[in-house]
């Protein structure tokens, strides 16, 4: 009786963790030393938020689409060695502000140790996960 109890604990314990963990977890195909990036680009989501205009990663310009339903203009993945990169975004704001376009730029690191980056540009905001 003590065993089975000692078992269900342990099934009900163990069931208890989750993995979020939703990358790669080995080295892509091919050459081994580029790291996988994702970049996701949304329009802001609030009323008469900003919008993106354009975007540079390392240089490259990315292709934006029109806005969707949920302000998503783009998903761009790209693969890069480690080091240190650009990325730069301008948006435009509500036409009754000034000024009506901003510039923003982020210096991304990328570690030799990293399998897989996302960058999330939302409106005048970015995230690297």
């Amino acid at each position: 009786m003590n065993a089975l109890l000692r078992i269900a604990l342990l099934l009900l314990t163990s069931t208890c963790w989750a993995q979020t963990y939703l990358g790669p977890t080995h080295k892509l195909q091919g050459n081994p030393q580029l790291v996988l990036i994702e970049i996701l680009i949304r329009d802001s989501a609030e009323l008469g938020g900003e919008q993106v205009e354009s975007v540079t990663f390392a240089g490259e310009k990315i292709p934006l689409r029109p806005r969707d339903v949920f302000g998503s203009r783009g998903i761009v993945s790209l693969q890069k060695p480690p080091g240190t990169y650009s990325l730069k975004w301008v948006v435009q704001r509500d036409r009754f502000l000034w000024p009506r376009t901003l510039p923003y730029a982020e210096e991304i690191v990328i570690s030799p140790r990293d399998l897989w980056v996302q960058i999330s540009i939302n409106g005048d905001q970015a995230s690297i996960d």
